[in-house]
């Protein structure tokens, strides 16, 4: 039976209007492009994302409206073909995209998406919720702060200040004033040699107008709410900026007491200020690089397990924007941070021999990287920490055989010849900052052979092994070359007394030379201990010409550093038969200078070493990762 034309119109009518539109009502008002997102980008780019909605629209004549305009209609064909297009080229988020949720293209997600038609297009952009794979909590909800007016007197309660940034006035006791520019150490000491901010231009940008805001008065009034500022972005902002003054604090010249004081207090500030920006929620880059300065800083501050903890969180939070993916189209900006959460992973892992969380698969480092000379710091360093994570990465644990750390000892030298001169050789540089990035580049390269190198460490029985003898003489060097560049890096700036992961190479070498059977009675290597000794002793007199100041290593150097210190210094005085004075300082310090079990004859300890075939490597450890949880007494709840 013939179908009359007003049932046709009346069908299409009907299945126009059962059709979801595919742009949000904003956009196609404006006829512009849209997403499918929920907000959209383009309704976050222009600022009012409360208003993205697709129901406002009225039902569209997609058949009819491309007949009226002369175009011809798409084929389903079509329109798989281009969203699978728009799937695989969609761009990984800037700051503003905090909705956005990176699934990968197994997903059922990613799979909706390909297969989407104009029938299914709704039920590809609502199955995220529908799964519950998306967060819809619009604010922090573990906080008191939940309308907006409170959220905004709770922000202005941790705002730095413009004087906090610019200087602090510290009066001296000869009432010399001194400016301390927070942001100035952050940028000048810290930043050159853990460059965690993505792109520093733009962050002195932003500075500069959050500065202005502080100054005309736009953040004081509790009861006037600035549209700008009250933002998860510019909140999230507020917090990576306070975590660089954090970061800034700690490398200042102020005593040890009031720095620990400020650093301490501009995190808690910082963190205060990502639970207001909703972060576990609706990370942003900026909340990376906010919490990758907090975890940095709580290391340099000793706290080095929390640290561990947080970049766990840090990495997820990471993965949920897509920065592990490996995107041609990746911004230097993304693959800065990506590079940098890596390197923070790397050093901790190396030091704790722990497995990594961050994965390796499917990203390869820039070819380029691999291909030209003359590296620079931060690409050598891109170089090792890649390196670094290969050591470590589960499947590695454990025994490590010596092709293998032949191996990787080819790829670690490769990089550092074809790094520039003056990293390579202390009598090309010529500014004091390639100074320091030699000596920086010389204590991580030599903390990563001696990793490299220590299955030969382990028994000495490996001589007999293929490559044995290559691997001890690399290791013996590479000790002896991190304290000295240690040495030389303290004498020129602080940062290698106030870097963790700085602190820990140097007591870590100096420990080994000390009980390794090739080192222990060399006089060299006695020599350079004592010099490590001494300059943990007397850290901090530079800062007072009355002398060292009561700023003792014991409270600010993590336990096992101080642990670490307090071995060295008993085993060096016994030797030389000075007397227990590592036992008296170790006692202040509150620990014990050797494990229970040697406290008695370190001495005879160490001849055990070779006697029964010890491994100076294992007895290291014993001694810089002392068990922190006693597992028996969490059996029951009292």
């Amino acid at each position: 039976m013939p179908v009359s034309q007003d049932e046709a119109d009346r069908v299409l009518r009907r299945v126009s209007r059962e059709k979801e539109a595919h742009a949000c009502y904003p956009c196609r008002k404006r006829k512009v492009k849209c997403d499918g997102c929920q907000p959209c980008r383009t309704c976050q780019r222009r600022k009012h994302p409360q208003i993205c909605s697709y129901d406002l629209a009225q039902p569209r004549r997609g058949s009819t409206s491309r007949r009226a305009s002369g175009a011809s209609p798409r084929s389903p064909r079509t329109v798989r073909r281009e969203l699978a297009v728009s799937n695989e080229e969609q761009p990984i988020p800037s700051n503003n995209d905090n909705n956005y949720v990176y699934s990968g293209d197994n997903s059922v997600i990613s799979i909706l998406r390909l297969r989407a038609s104009d029938a299914t297009d709704a039920v590809a952009r609502e199955a995220r919720s529908v799964l519950g794979l998306q967060n819809t909590f619009n604010s922090y909800p573990f906080m008191d702060s939940k309308t907006p007016g409170e959220r905004w007197k709770s922000l202005l309660q941790v705002l730095p200040q413009r004087a906090e940034v610019l200087k602090y006035v510290l009066i001296l006791s000869n009432d010399v004033t001194n400016e301390i520019r927070f942001f100035h150490y952050y940028r000048v000491t810290a930043y050159p040699f853990n460059p965690i901010l993505a792109d520093m231009d733009r962050f002195e940008s932003d500075l500069c107008t959050y500065l202005q805001a502080h100054a005309v008065g736009e953040l004081r009034d509790p009861e006037k709410i600035s549209d700008r500022w009250a933002t998860d972005k510019s909140i999230g902002h507020i917090s990576l900026l306070l975590a660089t003054l954090a970061a800034g604090a700690h490398y200042s010249d102020v005593d040890h007491v009031q720095r620990l004081e400020l650093s301490t207090d501009f995190a808690r500030r910082s963190f205060h200020a990502l639970r207001l920006a909703n972060f576990l929620f609706r990370p942003s880059l900026d909340i990376i690089q906010a919490l990758l300065i907090l975890g940095n800083t709580l290391q340099n501050m000793g706290q080095s397990d929390a640290a561990w903890a947080l970049l766990g969180t840090t990495v997820r939070l990471a993965q949920t924007m897509g920065l592990h993916t490996e995107r041609n189209y990746l911004s230097d900006q993304l693959n800065n941070v990506r590079s940098t959460i890596a390197w923070q992973d790397s050093l901790l892992c190396l030091c704790y021999d722990r497995p990594p969380i961050v994965s390796v698969n499917g990203w390869s480092l820039d070819q380029a990287l691999f291909n030209r000379q003359d590296l620079s710091y931060a690409e050598v360093m891109q170089i090792l920490c890649r390196l670094g994570l290969d050591i470590v990465r589960p499947e590695n644990l454990g025994p490590v055989d010596m092709e293998r750390a032949i191996e990787g000892l080819q790829r670690l030298d490769s990089a550092y010849r074809r790094s520039q001169r003056y990293l390579r050789m202390r009598e090309n540089c010529t500014t004091l900052q390639q100074h320091l990035e030699n000596l920086a580049l010389r204590m991580h390269t030599s903390f990563c052979v001696s990793v490299l190198c220590r299955p030969a460490m382990r028994q000495s029985s490996s001589l007999s092994l293929p490559h044995a003898q290559i691997l001890r003489a690399r290791a013996r060097q590479s000790l002896i070359d991190a304290s000295k560049a240690f040495l030389d890096f303290q004498a020129l700036s602080v940062v290698p007394l106030r870097s963790w992961s700085m602190v820990h190479t140097v007591l870590s070498s100096t420990l080994l030379l000390c009980i390794w059977e090739e080192t222990r009675n060399d006089p060299e290597c006695r020599s350079l201990q004592q010099k490590v000794i001494d300059v943990f002793s007397s850290s901090d007199s530079r800062t007072s010409d009355d002398g060292p100041s009561a700023d003792s290593d014991g409270r600010w150097l993590s336990a096992r550093h101080i642990q670490a210190l307090a071995t060295l210094r008993s085993t060096l005085d016994r030797a030389e038969n000075i007397g227990p004075i590592g036992d008296t300082q170790s006692v202040a310090m509150g620990v014990n200078p050797m494990p229970q079990h040697t406290t008695g004859n370190p001495d005879g300890f160490l001849d055990l070493l070779s006697s029964f075939d010890a491994s100076p490597v294992s007895y290291l450890d014993s001694i810089m990762n002392v068990p922190m949880f006693d597992f028996s007494q969490e059996n029951g709840f009292l």
